[in-house]
């Protein structure tokens, strides 16, 4: 006779997860506890041994009380056993669950850490070529302006002749008129001098030619005046 298991039937998948789990199973549990049962095993044999029935009826409803409570504690023990294994493996599931959400976190912190690092360094590259540009378009205008004065300086030079005629003109204008006002007919217009800023003689092959100093300009800072608009 054997000892009933009735526990193991209604947990087979708690039951097969045993050895998985934990590393052993129930027919090792069993082993341990049988130890040495063949005469126990024989007892139905026994039975039938009509002689042994009166002398052994008084040990066998010990053995058959023995067996009926070694059952119960074997089925409550296998039962907690059960119990236990079914709480430490949603424990374990729980465990495993929980590193494998870490392991995706730290997965999906990587990607984003990439994601912002690629942000930041496309960022860094725009600012980075406005600022080569706002370089760039700062020298060329610097180099634009000090060249607008630097003409200007350059035409404010070249303009001097006709500038200083200008007011020469109405110098000696108003020296004539004084003159005449003050000497009637008697008036000597040629005595009064007029200076010339804007013409010059030169001698020449063919004599004195009188140039204008535009063309003395032309003559020496030619290439420069072009530049002018001369």
């Amino acid at each position: 006779m054997k000892i009933k298991n009735h526990v193991s039937k209604k947990a087979k998948r708690i039951s097969g997860m045993l050895k998985g789990k934990f590393g052993f199973d129930l027919a090792l549990v069993n082993q341990a506890l049988q130890g040495n049962k063949a005469a126990l095993q024989a007892i139905g044999e026994a039975a039938r041994q009509g002689q042994q029935v009166l002398e052994l009826m008084p040990l066998l409803k010990d053995a058959c009380t023995t067996i009926e409570k070694a059952t119960e504690e074997y089925n409550k023990g296998v039962a907690d056993i059960l119990k236990q294994g079914a709480t430490s493996a949603i424990n374990t599931d729980k465990a495993i669950m929980q590193t494998m959400l870490a392991n995706q976190k730290y997965v999906h912190q990587r990607s984003e850490l990439a994601a912002e690092f690629s942000v930041a360094k496309s960022t860094e590259s725009a600012r980075h070529q406005y600022a080569i540009n706002y370089i760039q378009l700062k020298a060329y205008i610097d180099q634009y302006l000090t060249k607008v004065d630097n003409d200007a300086k350059l035409l404010d030079q070249t303009n001097r002749p006709e500038l200083k005629q200008f007011d020469e003109n109405n110098r000696y204008d108003m020296a004539v008129s004084r003159h005449l006002l003050q000497h009637g007919d008697k008036a000597r217009v040629d005595l009064i001098p007029k200076r010339e800023y804007t013409t010059t003689t030169e001698n020449r092959p063919e004599g004195k030619t009188v140039v204008t100093v535009q063309e003395r300009l032309a003559k020496s800072f030619g290439s420069l005046l072009s530049g002018l608009g001369f």
